[in-house]
């Protein structure tokens, strides 16, 4: 395919087209995403101390899992520290909660139950217009079930940032939903609010940087139809950035 020769020789087209394909997945991959819009990112970065410090230190730990680097040392971050705004406690708090819910509800749990979560944990005022249409429908399809169920993976992210979880592992595996239901189950509303405790900016911003290496490298991998390199899981590495791309602000996901 001339497009994939193009590709592998030019490393600031792969990156337009890395953009290009993650906006494609935002909208396709999981319905329960709210659409996003990204633009093509600036090819001639002058990075900043602590963009050239997350960069390097995401780099070493690719290399140990034998995952591909970005070749162009001038593009590919994620913004620099002072110019982000994280999300704040309560806003993520609010999206675990949610989140939990739609996993929940993907699994077919009766719905008197869902009611009381619902009510005790004041589910609704918490959802995106896109989950109040799935957590609405008496009989979704087995795609949105599909589509929700994913989300388990987005709310490992948030009880990561939320303290609850002590790292994100490699991600090539699924997480534990068990153990992380439980962790809320195990609570009310109020204790999982007061017991959370945000982590910092420059941590969130790091796994930040660490997702968008590798979610590279996976979109890299599929536009040369190739596996995932470094046995790592595509669908896990998509969730996990856009939770993290959510946690820092970037394009406003939701």
């Amino acid at each position: 395919m001339k497009g994939a020769v193009y590709l592998k020789h030019n490393p600031n087209h792969m990156l337009k087209q890395f953009f290009v394909l993650l906006f494609a997945a935002a909208l396709l991959s999981c319905n329960l995403h709210e659409p996003i819009s990204t633009g093509i990112p600036v090819e001639h970065i002058t990075a900043t101390p602590d963009q050239a410090a997350r960069r390097a230190q995401s780099e070493l730990y690719c290399k140990a899992h034998k995952v591909p680097l970005y070749s162009n040392p001038n593009a590919l971050f994620v913004n620099q520290e002072d110019s982000v705004t994280i999300r704040t406690k309560d806003e993520v708090v609010d999206r675990a909660l949610a989140l939990n819910y739609i996993g929940l509800k993907s699994e077919g749990l009766e719905q008197n139950i869902l009611d009381r979560i619902d009510h005790e944990y004041h589910i609704s005022s918490k959802l995106s217009p896109a989950e109040r249409i799935f957590a609405s429908a008496t009989q979704p399809t087995a795609q949105q079930k599909t589509d929700a169920n994913w989300r388990y993976e987005d709310l490992h992210v948030m009880l990561w940032a939320l303290g609850f979880i002590d790292s994100l592992n490699y991600p090539d595996n699924l997480c534990n939903v068990a153990i992380d239901t439980k962790i809320i189950k195990n609570l009310t509303e109020t204790q999982f609010r007061l017991k959370a405790k945000l982590r910092s900016k420059k941590e969130i911003l790091d796994q930040a940087d660490l997702i968008l290496r590798l979610d590279w490298a996976c979109v890299d991998a599929r536009t040369k139809k190739q596996q995932a390199p470094g046995k790592l899981n595509k669908d896990v590495v998509y969730e996990r950035h856009y939770a993290l791309n959510w946690l820092i602000n970037y394009a406003r996901e939701n």
